[in-house]
């Protein structure tokens, strides 16, 4: 006990205990969708699965607490979440979405507690701790993130240590917590014998208020890769605006709190509604309504100078979100709800909070939900529209009369230069890590011979549903191919965890890449990696009555040739007596090919040999497998099923054009079980 009473005099920080929790349900959330996602995702439809989400309702249980709720239980509440954190990282995705999901429902209990808790202290500095917190939260997110190449560090391989450490300090920090209660003395309106707590209404809308803050941090920011997704705009640009201007807000309300009281309405009104609308034009100037398409195949519009403006302008006015955050929670302090009333707003806020994830989902599975799956078809900018109207109403309901100046308050850390300190070296260390990661190097490729590689990726998981990007990368970096075209590619969403395998395993290789589709078109995945610099990518799309499906078509010069290289992936197969839908798509494509020479077409096309759309392609195109020297032909390691399916049920193909069918020197079926396709990898014999 002497021990622990040491370190916690030592090194106990609200502020740091907050960041790590913040940050814990930000991780645990991650992996909770995502493994919901993934056991949907294998049978290619909703089921049981989907019920898991309940497990963000648990604040209910709080209304049965009419006379308080003992501290013992909150400190073993607060300890389980903690150890679901431990845990998640060595779990498969069945146990793993039970346990986040049970590490989940503990947070949505504890949370609610902890702010009970910090009613009884003075409202503008618990209000100032708790924002703090929550930025310093995004901040060490997206340090993790960036550090692990879009998935978080401190849940990967032998990082793990790094998660750990935060896991004991969270752990040794909870349980002091029932003790560490703010002594200062209450806000004058808080004394007074006429006080009259807020009414329940009052509480929903100042608790949907700060749940859409977090989700808005949970959705885009504090994974930024998702943002460069959405937009193609520079990485390196997103990401350091990002941190620059919140680092920076958090250094000033840490040094300076009285700056926010100095703030008027209304700056702090036009602050929301300039960020609100240029978020929103930000995703519909990068996003196709595909209602409005006038004919295909249609090519993606490149960016303008419109789009990057509202987009810079976005990111410069982040920071709201933390001050939105502030307000919000200092007046839920000053309106002093009972422990029920919380528990009543919190299960109304987790429910809208439940909402908008499935509505976010149902952006990208739209097909695949009955009934209602039309509505939510490029409607993405619908659900941010939402979040940004609730992160600003609620401020209507702060009452001015009683807004703090927030100059009078006790400094919320012990020692500002530390933590100051401690911000600047996270903001310069997630800089300088992205800066160092990102760019490819020129590779030693002689022209003499030109390896290809298609591999449908299952949005990086493998034939278990298991998240396996190491597995993926491996069967990538073995083969050593010169040009990679990926399939289900697009995991930069909430429903794979916002983690870019693109980035991943171009980060690593140190190869060029183009992402293809914007991610808010809710199209198929697909990508283009290589050794050699990518020229004149774009994306173009094909008429599709269901899923919408997409191509990409580059240029790559090798030696003295130039390749038109084409990436697609195809809807599902339909008999074309009943559909046809899928040859559309394909004739789309080929009509973009006719006529360009050295073109090669690769990715998963969902049909077979003999198929109408087989024929249509191989009248214009050579399939690699039938023009490869029976001697240079080969079946790998293949995923559960396609033993037998290969080669003549092949469903992933490489095409070239006419010139290139004499220089296929060998042609492999590969992979082994890291994902639930194999990956086809053809050899062009040069020199080029």
């Amino acid at each position: 006990m002497e021990i622990y009473n040491k370190f916690i005099n030592k090194f106990y920080s609200e502020l740091v205990f907050l960041s790590i929790m913040f940050l814990f349900f930000f991780q645990l959330m991650t992996e909770f969708l995502e493994s919901i996602y993934a056991l949907n995702l294998i049978e290619v439809e909703l089921n049981e699965n989907v019920l898991a989400l309940l497990f963000l309702l648990t604040p209910f249980l709080l209304l049965f607490f009419k006379r308080g709720f003992p501290n013992k239980a909150f400190i073993a509440i607060g300890e389980i979440f903690v150890i679901c954190r431990v845990l998640q990282p060595f779990l498969d995705v069945q146990l793993k979405m039970l346990v986040t999901g049970f590490g989940l429902g503990c947070f949505m209990i504890f949370f609610p507690l902890y702010l009970h808790k910090k009613t009884k202290g003075n409202y503008e500095s618990n209000g100032i701790l708790l924002g703090a917190g929550l930025g310093l939260g995004l901040l060490l997110s997206i340090l993790l993130r960036t550090l692990g190449s879009s998935i978080d560090l401190s849940a990967y391989s032998w990082f793990m240590w790094i998660g750990w450490i935060l896991a004991i300090f969270a752990g040794l920090m909870i349980i002091h917590l029932p003790n560490s209660e703010q002594i200062s003395t209450p806000s004058n309106d808080l004394t007074k014998s006429n006080f009259k707590p807020a009414s329940k209404w009052k509480i929903i809308g100042l608790t949907l208020g700060m749940i859409s803050v977090i989700t808005l941090i949970y959705f885009v920011f504090s994974s930024p890769t998702v943002i460069a997704r959405w937009t193609e705009a520079n990485y390196i640009l997103i990401l350091t605006l990002l941190v620059l201007m919140n680092s920076a807000f958090i250094i000033l309300v840490i040094s300076n709190p009285g700056i926010i009281g100095k703030l008027k309405s209304y700056i702090v009104t036009i602050w929301n509604l300039t960020f609100i609308v240029t978020l929103i034009l930000t995703i519909l100037g990068n996003t196709v309504i595909f209602a409005f398409v006038p004919s295909y195949p249609f090519f993606a519009p490149d960016a303008n100078m419109f789009n990057e403006a509202m987009l810079m302008i976005m990111l410069v006015l982040s920071p709201i979100i933390l001050l939105d955050f502030i307000l919000l929670s200092s007046e839920l302090f000053r309106s002093r709800p009972g422990i029920r009333k919380l528990g009543g707003s919190f299960f109304v806020s987790s429910g809208f909070f439940l909402i908008m994830i499935l509505s976010a989902v149902f952006t990208i599975v739209w097909d695949y939900i009955p009934l209602i799956g039309d509505l939510f078809r490029d409607a993405i900018w619908v659900i941010f529209l939402i979040l940004g109207v609730l992160v600003f109403l609620p401020l209507f309901l702060i009452n001015k009369a009683s807004r703090g100046t927030f100059e009078s308050i006790n400094s919320i850390v012990k020692n500002k230069k530390k933590a100051l300190l401690i911000i600047v070296i996270i903001s310069l260390a997630t800089i300088i890590g992205a800066v160092a990661l990102e760019f490819p190097i020129d590779h030693n490729v002689s022209g003499g011979s030109l390896r290809v590689l298609s591999y449908n990726i299952q949005q990086g998981s493998d034939e278990t549903g298991n998240k396996n990007f190491d597995a993926q990368y491996q069967v990538i970096k073995d083969l050593n191919a010169d040009i990679i075209g990926l399939q289900e590619s697009d995991t930069c969403r909430i429903s794979s965890g916002n983690s870019d395998i693109v980035r991943f395993v171009s980060n690593r290789l140190k190869l060029y890449s183009y992402y293809g589709p914007k991610t808010l078109t809710g199209t198929f995945g697909i990508a283009l990696l290589s050794k050699y610099p990518i020229l004149n990518p774009q994306t173009f799309y094909m008429e599709s009555e269901d899923e919408q499906t997409a191509t990409i078509w580059a240029q790559i010069f090798v030696g003295s040739t130039t390749f038109n290289i084409f990436v697609t992936h195809l809807g599902n197969y339909e008999d074309p007596a009943e559909d046809r839908s899928q040859i559309v798509q394909q004739e789309n494509i080929l009509s973009v090919i006719n006529g360009l020479s050295n073109v090669i077409l690769m990715g998963d096309f969902n049909f077979e040999l003999g198929t109408e759309q087989y024929n249509i392609t191989v009248a214009q195109l050579y399939d690699c497998w039938e023009v490869a020297p029976t001697i240079g032909k080969t079946i790998g390691n293949v995923p559960e099923g396609w033993e037998t399916r290969l080669p003549d049920g092949r469903i992933d193909h490489i095409f070239v054009s006419g010139a290139l069918s004499t220089s296929v020197s060998f042609i492999t079926y590969t992979g082994g079980t890291a994902a639930d396709h194999p990956c086809v990898f053809m050899n062009l014999s040069g020199p080029f």
